[in-house]
């Protein structure tokens, strides 16, 4: 965080400050949309549409003129009411289910859009093929979320409970770039390679979520008897 050549965000720097709060948090949501996503649906499509505009909010803020050295109280008031916007849109989005299955559908195609970014398409170094790619994406998943909604909703939560678990437990140790961080650092030189144990947290995601898949599907199945 002291190199000269580039900053960390904002955002990144105060979670990094508060990493073991933020970490909890992350892994906690994370294990609940993984086994209990399709089950207890309405929960889940409340946390993540409170997660998503929380989000979109943060990243409006982040990006035009909150800067690195912004106080965090500052911050703080920010980030509280942005997760009252957010737990006022989850609570209109669970009226509407087909919507609320789209919305966790897409988010599952943008949290895709990050995973291959962070792999493989930081090497483009390109801020609007970083967009393209997850705007796309969520947008497919939201369409194909609408049309196939019980195996998109099952999928997309074991897959989204995965990645937010591993990007709890990367934000407590470490390991776990960033994308948009990770672009600027390769950017300024300050690194050339991502670190290996990344691809520890990849593996650690993708069999995260089958088995979350299979459970689900299991405790789904058993739903439709009952």
């Amino acid at each position: 965080m002291a190199c000269p050549l580039f900053t960390f965000n904002a955002l990144s720097q105060f979670i990094q400050k508060f990493k073991y709060l933020f970490g909890t948090i992350f892994i906690l949501i994370g294990l609940f949309l993984a086994f209990l996503g399709r089950k207890l649906f309405s929960a889940a499509i409340f946390i993540v549409a409170a997660i998503v505009v929380t989000g979109l909010i943060l990243i409006v803020f982040y990006s035009t003129f909150l800067s690195d050295n912004t106080h965090s109280w500052v911050t703080w008031l920010v980030i509280s009411l942005s997760i009252l916007l957010g737990l006022g849109a989850g609570y209109l989005i669970i009226k509407v289910e087909k919507l609320g299955g789209a919305l966790l559908a897409g988010w599952g195609g943008f949290v895709l859009g990050v995973v291959l970014n962070t792999t493989v398409l930081y090497l483009a170094d390109s801020s609007a093929l970083f967009w393209c790619i997850n705007v796309g994406l969520a947008i497919v998943f939201a369409i194909l979320g609408f049309i196939f909604f019980n195996p998109a909703i099952i999928l997309a939560t074991s897959f989204i409970g995965a990645y937010m678990t591993m990007r709890g437990i990367g934000i407590m140790v470490g390991g776990f770039p960033n994308a948009l961080v990770l672009m600027n650092e390769i950017k300024s030189g300050a690194i050339t390679n991502i670190d290996p144990v990344f691809y520890a947290y990849l593996v650690g995601i993708v069999v995260m979520t089958i088995v979350c898949f299979i459970v689900q599907l299991k405790w789904f199945k058993t739903m439709k008897e009952e």
